[in-house]
């Protein structure tokens, strides 16, 4: 029998990035246990408001299926005996086993018989294991920012206080964290704090809306654009993406219209946008696209005049600040705060912020020589790129360090490209996020990034599955999508091993971590685009130290691919690789080849086509055209085709077979520098338009 499931669990208010993580990390943990102990359901959802967590599932059998699996024993041949009876060795097998000579069965295991039987376990009922369920997965979180608030040193997001969990009518039994579970819940904080019993998963849904409990974060997130349409009425716009930062921090939406003092003109947009947002507001635009005098705020709960009195004096205060906090900072020179920074310490062995910047301007000399750009500028850029940390605006915004440092490069007079850039070092944030629109901007970024890779890295920090408190996997993509957005030529290791000599940390050791770890983040972002392992693997065996040379490589294939040219390219190589592997895995050592030992006519005109046009494929190769280098491959089909066809490799005059090996070897040698096609599997082939 089927009934619905529902564990709630009531916590202190929560963080914002807490509904994310229970999606990204609890949920297939979650999924995974279950499909472990033999348990279905029809849908799992997992909602969240700032004090509850609640996990649902419908249609959640009652019962685990039960396990059926095969015990082996001995080997048949002394289980029985010449008469066909059991022997003495199956009586106590069955015997230890507990079982009868009659639940005796015959298998097959690796191609030997033996005896044994089917063991049958009837599951559990599920209250019996659903505590110790939810127990396993959360004792596998690593919860980022967790609380531990009782000497049981159970470590949850903030601390717990109340857990229901019920299954159709029954309570389930539960205990997390010291925290027993009871048949009732609590309904809004200020609307309707109060003790609500609960009869059964329906009443559950049923009493905690009637005491304006939101559960569903986007019912909240269509509550508040609801509202600010019937406010605003398309007279207004906002980024909507806002909501999404605003949906955790309220149970029960209520939007109310607010106005900035006059004073705001007189502040940068940013900032008083990172005002309106600290408030939990939403600023609006008008149909111009300049910011609106008018901003949303999203209470939970309640909105009223006194509320809105006391919003807008906070803000008013905030903007007060900020127009002090500008006043005061200008009254030096931005460059002058370079000087400031050898006062803020980035970490204990590391120096201070202004060690950092002086380390990041000898990394970007080197990479500017390999790229063979100016330094001038980009050498102005670093010695403002930091400075705003020293600036009292940046300590009351520190999430606008970089657009602190635009706008105080601008009210010096600094051109666009130097301004612009001090904020774009910081670009990408994340995944898919604007990457540097600037050459300087750029290089100062992946410096600023390897920098801090390296820096952490030699200091022993580890990146464990999923686990990267420190942002190294963010940090390490966003060098690599700028060094691909900008087609940045230059040997990655060379760059790693020039830093770890400026950070005094050269150990061959730390070196080959961090380029398997660049390496690997370059493929885990090929696999985000759907590049197949194959392909994957038969572009980075090839021994490369340049990311750009990969990507061209890439797109160079994906180009082909969609012009239905793959097939045609890709099966004449898989199969001169794969020949060429064969004659490896049996050890034969072919030589040096020989014209004189061609014997079929075949094998003569396909060396007669490698003469004509390796040096074409060699060139267009080195100077990196790679599509061209494609094109020409699919030109080798029918030669290398007809080879395969009609001449046997393997044949056993061991002077005819090395000989045909060694000129499928100079072919493939040509091939082998942009790839090892025998990496690819041949299903991939028939499918690479889907590439």
């Amino acid at each position: 029998m089927k009934k619905n499931l529902i564990l709630e669990i009531g916590v202190e208010d929560l963080p914002p990035y807490c509904g994310e993580y229970l999606n990204l990390e609890f949920r297939p943990l979650f999924e995974k246990k279950l499909m472990e102990e033999r348990i279905s359901y029809e849908i799992l959802k997992i909602y969240y408001t700032p004090r509850r967590i609640l996990i649902f599932l419908k249609d959640l059998q009652e019962k685990q299926d039960e396990k059926v699996s095969e015990i082996y024993g001995p080997p048949l041949e002394i289980c029985l005996d010449k008469n066909g009876n059991w022997t003495d060795v199956a009586e106590k097998f069955a015997k230890s086993y507990k079982i009868t000579l009659k639940e005796l069965k015959i298998f097959e295991k690796k191609g030997r018989k033996v005896v044994g039987f089917v063991k049958r376990e009837e599951g559990k009922h599920i209250k019996e294991i659903f505590n110790s369920i939810i127990n396993d997965v959360l004792k596998k979180l690593e919860i980022p920012r967790g609380m531990i608030w009782n000497a049981g040193l159970f470590k949850f997001f903030r601390p717990i206080r109340y857990i229901t969990c019920i299954y159709g009518k029954e309570l389930i039994p539960m205990e997390i964290g010291g925290v027993k579970s009871g048949k009732y819940t609590y309904g809004h904080r200020i609307l309707s704090d109060k003790k609500i019993k609960i009869l059964n998963t329906k009443d559950y849904f049923d009493k905690i809306l009637k005491n304006f409990v939101i559960f569903d974060p986007e019912v909240r997130e269509k509550m508040i654009k609801g509202q600010i349409g019937k406010m605003k009425k398309g007279d207004y716009s906002f980024n909507e993406e806002l909501l999404k930062k605003i949906v955790p921090l309220v149970e029960y939406p209520v939007c109310g219209n607010c106005s900035l003092p006059e004073k705001y003109k007189e502040l940068p947009r940013e900032i008083v946008e990172s005002i309106i947002l600290n408030v939990k507001g939403i600023p609006l635009q008008d149909k111009n696209g300049n910011l609106s005098q008018d901003f949303i705020v999203v209470c939970d709960g309640v909105f009223n005049e006194k509320i809105k009195e006391n919003y807008e004096k906070v803000v008013e205060n905030k903007i007060e600040d900020a127009l002090f906090f500008i006043q005061q900072d200008m009254k030096k020179p931005f460059i002058e705060y370079l000087n400031d920074l050898r006062n803020i310490v980035y970490h204990p062995r590391l120096g201070t912020i202004y060690d950092r910047v002086e380390r990041i301007r000898k990394i970007c000399e080197y990479l500017c020589n390999e790229l063979k750009i100016g330094f001038e500028k980009i050498n102005l850029i670093i010695s403002l790129c930091k400075n705003d940390l020293a600036t009292l605006l940046a300590n009351e915004f520190p999430e606008l360090q970089g657009v602190v440092g635009k706008i105080y490069a601008e009210k010096n007079g600094y051109d666009e490209i130097i301004s612009k850039s001090i904020e774009q070092i910081y670009w990408p944030r994340f995944y898919g996020d604007r990457k540097p629109e600037f050459i300087e901007s750029a290089v100062i970024s992946v410096c600023d990034r390897i920098e801090t890779l390296c820096s952490l890295i030699s200091e022993g920090a580890e990146v464990k599955g999923d686990q990267d408190p420190l942002g190294i996997k963010r940090i390490t993509t966003g060098m690599i999508e700028i060094i691909w957005d900008k087609k940045m030529e230059f040997p990655i290791s060379k760059l790693v091993e020039k830093t770890l000599e400026i950070l005094g940390r050269v150990k061959e050791e730390t070196k080959n971590l961090i380029i398997d770890f660049i390496f690997q983040r370059a493929e885990n972002l090929l696999v985000s685009e759907g590049i197949k392992p194959g392909l994957r693997k038969a572009i980075f065996s090839v021994k490369t130290d340049n990311l750009t040379e990969i990507r061209k490589k890439i797109d160079a294939l994906k180009e082909i691919f969609t012009k239905g040219k793959g097939e045609e390219i890709l099966i004449p190589f898989i199969r001169v690789a794969n020949m060429l592997k064969q004659a490896e895995n049996k050890k034969i050592e072919y030589g040096v080849f020989s014209e004189n030992l061609l014997v079929e006519e075949t094998e003569k005109e396909l060396y007669k086509f490698y003469n004509e046009n390796k040096e074409k494929m060699e060139k267009y190769y080195v100077e990196g055209k790679y599509i061209e280098f494609l094109e020409e491959m699919s030109k080798w089909k029918i030669p290398i085709d007809k080879f395969f066809d009609n001449v046997f490799v393997m044949v056993d005059d061991e002077k005819i077979r090395n000989n045909r090996l060694s000129l499928l070897r100079m072919i493939n040698e040509i091939f082998i520098k942009f790839a090892d096609f025998s990496q690819i599997p041949m299903t991939e082939v028939e499918n690479v338009k889907k590439i």
